[in-house]
Formats: structure tokens, C-alpha cells, sequence
């Protein structure tokens, strides 16, 4: 559920589309309890800064999920990571 909510604000860039190069980038999210996202870092770089660009946007589009499950982040926060793939 997490993924999917930040991969529906990302606009792939389709201007790297093609050429047989992947690019990946990693980020790291913080959400707390109540759901609110408190951190959002991109903690590996694709090494393109258009599709860097795009993964921070992504990032900028989500403020808050649905509420912690119970027992997840062990009743305080919780950490993911998720990764933006583009081939």
C-alpha cells in the first residue's frame, strides 16, 4: 500500500525511456502513528538528475498515509524504504 501510494504521485520521465539503461533510486520514509510522513530522503541516487528529480517530487506529493496498524513501527514510527525503478 505504501509503494503504491508514492509510485501513483510519480511521473516517470519519458524522456529516459529506452537505450537499455535502468535507473534506480532509493528513498527512505519515515511515517509516523497517526500516518503523517515526517521524512522522506532519497538515500541512493540513480545518477541522473531528471530521474532524481521526478523520485523527489514524488516524495513532495504524499503528506499522509492511513494510520499505522497496530504493532507496526512498534507504536511510534515507522521506516521503509522503497525503490523508484525506471527501465
Amino acid at each position: 500500500m505504501i509503494h503504491d501510494r508514492f509510485y501513483s504521485q510519480w511521473e516517470q520521465p519519458t524522456s529516459l525511456f529506452g537505450g537499455g539503461t535502468v535507473f534506480s533510486a532509493t528513498v527512505q520514509i519515515r511515517i509516523e502513528k497517526d500516518g503523517r510522513i515526517s521524512a522522506f530522503e532519497i538515500v541512493k541516487e540513480s545518477g541522473n538528475f531528471v530521474m532524481d528529480d521526478s523520485v523527489r517530487k514524488a516524495g513532495e506529493g504524499v503528506k499522509r498515509i492511513d494510520p499505522l496498524p497496530e504493532g507496526l513501527g512498534g507504536g511510534s514510527a515507522y521506516t521503509i524504504r522503497i525503490n523508484f525503478e525506471l527501465e
